[in-house]
């Protein structure tokens, strides 16, 4: 009896929250309904011999919700704590591109355009990849092994709001020729 119980209350603590909601206000309802509603559907001596039963499903199917409401909403923060670290780090990265990564860049933003068509056997279009400031747009190639790529929204805007940073670095002057 006590086992039978035990995985009724296992079952229902696994209900998903679409389910969980409708018993929750059906036994509310139940349980704080005046005795002239309850006659209406002819629930009066039902409710009167079970209602422990049904306070306790309310109780019990209520904090279930309020417990998936909490779990989703941490799972929600810790998701956009994650996306702000990745975009904080995305950044950091374009602000420290080498001189040939920006010259990479400079295409798309100094022509305006979101798609260049590189070679896939460049190892810089494969570290932006990797990095995802770009994409592979199409997988139907051009030429030998030039496909399209595309530059990520988040990088467009970043870098079309700082031009600056796709700029040559000027060179060091060179000490033996001083």
């Amino acid at each position: 009896m006590f086992t039978d119980t035990a995985k009724n209350l296992i079952e229902a603590i696994k209900l998903s929250p679409r389910y969980l909601l409708p018993i929750w206000i059906f036994t509310g309802i139940v349980v704080f309904a005046p005795k002239g509603v309850l006659s209406i559907f002819g629930l009066t001596d039902i409710v009167s011999s079970y209602r422990p039963y049904f306070g306790l499903a309310f109780l019990l199917s209520g904090a279930l919700l309020a417990s998936s409401a909490c779990i989703a909403f941490y799972h929600w923060t810790r998701a956009r704590r994650r996306e702000r670290r990745v975009r904080r780090y995305q950044h950091q990265r374009l602000n420290n591109l080498t001189e040939d990564e920006k010259e990479l860049l400079r295409g798309f933003i100094h022509n305006q355009t979101r798609t260049q068509y590189l070679s896939m056997s460049d190892g810089r279009v494969g570290q932006l990849q990797t990095e995802k400031i770009l994409f592979r747009a199409s997988n139907l190639g051009q030429y030998m092994d030039f496909f399209a790529y595309n530059i990520q929204p988040w990088a467009w805007d970043y870098l079309n709001k700082h031009p600056e940073l796709l700029e040559p670095t000027p060179s060091l002057p060179d000490h033996d020729n001083v």
